[in-house]
C-alpha cells in the first residue's frame, strides 16, 4: 500500500451540498469492499443508511456454526461498522425465499448434472431484486454495493480491475432495477480499496475476501447437499466417448465439464470430463481437444441493452461462458423469444469446456453488458 498516495483519490472523499437530499441504503456484508462504499458515500454527502440481508446462516447442520457468508459475524461487523459511520442499520431477513430460488435450485441444478451458478440467480432475485424492492418501500432514493462494475449510459459495465469481472455475475439484474443502483469502487481495484480502507480507519479493512458460493463452506458441495436433501448419491461408470469402461465415479454431483483432477484413472494421457449423462448415471471423459466447440446455446435470456430479443439477431459482439474466461469474438443467432446460439469467430475463439448451467454473457467492445442466459 506503499505505492499509494491519499491525493490521488480526492474524488471519492470529495463532499458535495446537492448530495444531501440523496439517502443511499448500502448493501453491507460486512467485508471491506462494501464497509468502504458507505464510508466514501458517506464522505460525498449522501445520507447514507446500511442494510444487510440475512439469507442463510446456519439453516442446516452443515454450517450452523460455520463462516459462511452473512453468517453472524457478518452482520455483527456491518453494525459496527454503521455504528462508527453513526448510520442507521437495517437487517432484512431472507432467508425463505432464499432457500427455494438460490439454495434449492442449486442443489437440482448438480442433481441433474449441471453446474449451477448461484450468484447469477441471488444477484437478480435476492440481492439485486428482494433487497431493492425493500429499499424502495423505505423510499430510499438507491442502493449501493460494493461490487467492482459500473454504470455507463445506465447500462450494467465492467469495472476497471482486471482481476475481477464481477458484472458476469450481475448480468441477470432486471433492466428495470438499473436505475436504482450505484456502483461507487467500480473504478478502482481491490488494492486501492484496501488502501482507502485503512486510509479511512475501516474497521474490516484486512478482512479476507468472501469465497465463491456464500452459503458452502470451503467448497464442501458433497458434503453440503447431502445434508439437505439426505440422500447418498450412487457411483456409476466412467466411460470414454466409445463406451469403453475405465473407472467408477463416487456420485455425479462431484464432477464438472472440463474437470481433470480427481478421476482416479490410470491412463497414458490426460482425460477430461467431456460429458455428465444423467440417465446412464454415466461420466464420459476425453481428450482436450474435444473439450473446444464453436458453438453455445443459452436460455432464459435477460436484455439490458436492448428492449427485443429480436434486436441481437445477428449481432457482431463478445462473449464469456465463465467469469474468468477471454472474450470471445462471435456472431449471436437468436432462436425464438427466450433463446440463443452464439457462434466463435474463428477456431481461436472457440470456448473451452463450455458448462450447463453456467451463464453466457454478451458484452460490447466497452465492456457493456448487452445481455446474458445460462447454458444448456
Amino acid at each position: 500500500m506503499s505505492n499509494f498516495n491519499i491525493k490521488n483519490y480526492t474524488k471519492y472523499l470529495e463532499y458535495k451540498k446537492e448530495n444531501k437530499d440523496i439517502t443511499v441504503a448500502v448493501g453491507m456484508s460486512g467485508g471491506v469492499d462494501s464497509s468502504t462504499v458507505a464510508y466514501l458515500l458517506k464522505k460525498q454527502g449522501y445520507n447514507v443508511v446500511g442494510i444487510t440481508m440475512k439469507h442463510w446462516g446456519g439453516m442446516n447442520e452443515l454450517n450452523k456454526d460455520s463462516k459462511t457468508c452473512c453468517s453472524l459475524d457478518d452482520i455483527y461487523d456491518a453494525k459496527k461498522v454503521c455504528d462508527d459511520l453513526k448510520i442507521k442499520h437495517y437487517v432484512i431477513n431472507l432467508e425463505e425465499p432464499f432457500k427455494e430460488i438460490v439454495v434449492d435450485y442449486f442443489i437440482d441444478e448438480y442433481i441433474n448434472g449441471r453446474t449451477p451458478n448461484p450468484c447469477m440467480v441471488c444477484n437478480r432475485n435476492i440481492k439485486l431484486g428482494k433487497l431493492i424492492e425493500y429499499v424502495r418501500k423505505l423510499g430510499i432514493n438507491y442502493l449501493a454495493t460494493g461490487h467492482y462494475a459500473k454504470l455507463k449510459e445506465g447500462i450494467l459495465c465492467i469495472g476497471d480491475d482486471p482481476k475481477k469481472d464481477q458484472v458476469y455475475f450481475l448480468s441477470q439484474i432486471k433492466k428495470e432495477n438499473m436505475k436504482y443502483l450505484m456502483f461507487p469502487i467500480g473504478d478502482l481495484e481491490k488494492p486501492e480499496v484496501r488502501f482507502l480502507a485503512k486510509e479511512l480507519g475501516v474497521r474490516v479493512y484486512a478482512k479476507s475476501e468472501s469465497q465463491e458460493v456464500c452459503f458452502v463452506e470451503d467448497g464442501k458441495y458433497k458434503e453440503f447437499i447431502k445434508d439437505i436433501t439426505k440422500k447418498d448419491f450412487e457411483s456409476g461408470d466412467i466411460v470414454d466417448r466409445k463406451g469403453n469402461i475405465l473407472g467408477r465415479h463416487n456420485g455425479i454431483i462431484n464432477y464438472t465439464i472440463g474437470q481433470r483432477k480427481g478421476l482416479g484413472l490410470a491412463h497414458h494421457k490426460p482425460l477430461y470430463v467431456y460429458k455428465i449423462d444423467v440417465k446412464k448415471n454415466q461420466i464420459i471423459v476425453s481428450d482436450d481437444k474435444d473439450l473446444f466447440k464453436d458453438t453455445i446455446y443459452a436460455e432464459s435470456i435477460n436484455l439490458l441493452l436492448f428492449d427485443n430479443i429480436k434486436e441481437i439477431d445477428g449481432l457482431k459482439c463478445m462473449a464469456k461462458s465463465r467469469s474468468r474466461d477471454k472474450f470471445h469474438k462471435g456472431i449471436v443467432k437468436v432462436l425464438n423469444d427466450n433463446a440463443i446460439l452464439f457462434k466463435a469467430e474463428n477456431e481461436e475463439e472457440n470456448f473451452r469446456a463450455v458448462t450447463p448451467g453456467q451463464g453466457l454473457v454478451l458484452y460490447r467492445e466497452d465492456g457493456v453488458v448487452i445481455a446474458s442466459g445460462f447454458i444448456k
